[in-house]
């Protein structure tokens, strides 16, 4: 059947219609991003940031990703990164292309919709492979692929 996200979720409103606050963020630089968990990855999170003032893209990332590992028992690796810089709302055109993406893989989302944890997917080849064609990987950017380490108990 399909899920209440396929067609409750809409593209963000008209930047004519926005608030002058909301039009200064869609403005920043924005980022698509997909993290992964699990070996092999089990679950991808399909997510956007604002690079907004005084921060890098490598920054904006490391905070967005090390909140959530912060949060996550398991390492969290960055899958890929599509950065949005040049067109006229860049954060809103990011925006834009993450609904798409939950819409496009609602009937494998692991959350109800419009939940805590709704951007975050069930793996599969397809979800996988579409990661790969259409953003970069974290090094091609200075990222790195993960943040965490897991702990050895040989290291002790």
């Amino acid at each position: 059947g399909v899920r209440p996200q396929e067609t409750t979720m809409r593209p963000p409103k008209d930047p004519t219609l926005a608030a002058p606050s909301t039009v200064k963020w869609w403005s920043c630089p924005g980022v698509l991003y997909f993290l992964g968990v699990g070996d092999p990855i089990v679950a991808v999170k399909i997510g956007m940031l604002a690079i907004t003032e005084n921060l890098t893209l490598q920054t904006a990332v490391a905070r967005r990703v090390g909140q959530m590992q912060t949060s996550n028992h398991e390492p969290i690796q960055i899958l890929g990164l599509m950065s949005f810089l040049d067109c006229n709302y860049p954060t809103r055109t990011a925006e834009t292309k993450e609904r798409e993406l939950h819409i496009k893989y609602a009937q494998q989302a692991r959350f109800k919709a419009g939940t805590k944890g709704s951007e975050w997917f069930n793996s599969s080849v397809d979800l996988l492979e579409e990661i790969r064609a259409i953003s970069v990987t974290p090094e091609a950017l200075g990222i790195p692929r993960c943040y965490a380490s897991i702990y050895s108990r040989s290291e002790a």
